[in-house]
């Protein structure tokens, strides 16, 4: 199964990182990074910061890895990392992202 996992990062430089090494170590095919401004409540405040998202996309089999990886090397005291499986994914796609985290 293809799952996407979402986190965000302070800085383009973490994100970019991060994604190079978790891709390198197998552990997601792809990574996309996008500016992002994000509006939480943090502190019993509402904040607003410009961060960036990565969208990582991986397999079923490399899901924990990528979520421990991703998880030991943040930045934030609570990143966000949230996965989806995916139903529907090209065929040939999901192939290739097979083939580039064995």
């Amino acid at each position: 199964k293809c799952i996407i996992l979402i986190s965000t990062f302070s800085t383009l430089e973490e994100a970019k990182e991060i994604s190079h090494d978790a891709i390198n170590e197998k552990f997601a095919a792809c990574a996309n990074i996008v500016p992002v401004n994000s509006i939480y409540s943090w502190k019993n405040s509402i904040e607003s910061s410009n961060e960036f998202l990565v969208i990582f996309k991986t397999t079923s089999s490399n899901i924990s890895k990528l979520r421990d990886f991703i998880s030991d090397r943040h930045g934030y005291d609570i990143p966000e990392i949230i996965d989806f499986e995916l139903d529907n994914v090209n065929d040939s796609y999901l192939n290739w992202m097979i083939q580039s985290t064995l």
